[in-house]
């Protein structure tokens, strides 16, 4: 199994979490990890308890790089951002980005989170979809990959967040080949970027999901195209850092992977960093 822990995908107290950046820190450097990306959402004009205020923006980045240097002699720490393609805030100053889709905008310029009220999402399908979940999924993963084309993205997260209704909705049978050449083919795409798959452990933690985010037969196909993937907690809770990693590290063996990437734990040597599975 994997010997070094890390997380690019992290949240605090400036977005949607539950810990201070210092104290998400210090229980990373407790758990034995060598590296932490902070990832917090960053600044959108529409459901703002889930992303920084626009006006702490500054002040989350001048935190996250005061304790990368109160930790540079013990754990490496990456400023880092998860931009949704609704967001409104500028591309700079950040060490890397998660691309994430997390709403689908109507005509009737309501947002609509994917994660969030299956009622709502529901409403979605039936009333712009005509109570077509396979539509609703073509028109998520085709979002996913014109957003990660476009701001050239570090990391893919989540790709198949549309499961986390599913599971409850059924809204698609997620066997139907309709649906995985729909995934299959955003996919594809996306590989020739470079961008890391994420393999997201967040759902397991959070108790709504039994596996992560991507499903095994997308993995495995971005597998056989030569894409690279990293395990990521999502985490929005200290206690949760390293949560079902030796279970994602068991599903990429069984599919034949034998490494991850993960930010580097020796920022002077580059950013990112290939762990082997055994």
């Amino acid at each position: 199994m994997i010997h070094t822990l890390s997380s690019a995908h992290v949240h605090s107290t400036f977005c949607d979490g539950k810990n201070t950046v210092l104290d998400m820190a210090r229980a990373a450097y407790e758990k034995g990890f060598v590296s932490l990306g902070f990832s917090s959402h960053a600044p959108q004009t529409f459901d703002p308890r889930c992303c920084i205020a626009p006006e702490r923006e500054n002040e989350y980045k001048k935190e996250v790089l005061r304790i990368k240097e109160e930790y540079a002699d013990r754990m490496a720490i990456y400023l880092g951002t998860e931009r949704d393609m609704l967001s409104c805030a500028e591309m700079i100053d950040y060490e890397y980005y998660i691309a994430s889709v997390h709403y689908f905008n109507t005509p009737d310029e309501d947002y609509i989170p994917i994660d969030g009220s299956a009622e709502k999402m529901k409403n979605y399908v039936e009333k712009y979809c005509d109570g077509d979940g396979i539509k609703m999924a073509k028109q998520y993963f085709s979002l996913v990959r014109d957003y990660v084309l476009e701001i050239k993205a570090d990391i893919i997260g989540h790709y198949d967040l549309v499961r986390y209704n599913n599971s409850r909705l059924h809204m698609y049978d997620e066997e139907n080949s309709e649906y995985r050449t729909a995934a299959l083919d955003a996919l594809r795409d996306m590989c020739e970027t470079g961008a890391l798959l994420e393999v997201n452990t967040g759902g397991i933690a959070r108790g709504y999901m039994s596996d992560p985010y991507p499903s095994a037969f997308l993995l495995k196909e971005w597998k056989n195209w030569g894409g690279e993937v990293i395990i990521n907690s999502d985490c929005h809770d200290a206690r949760f850092l390293d949560a079902a990693y030796g279970q994602a590290e068991e599903i990429l063996l069984s599919l034949g992977y034998d490494h991850v990437m993960c930010l580097s734990h020796n920022p002077k040597k580059g950013m990112w960093e290939q762990v082997g599975l055994k």
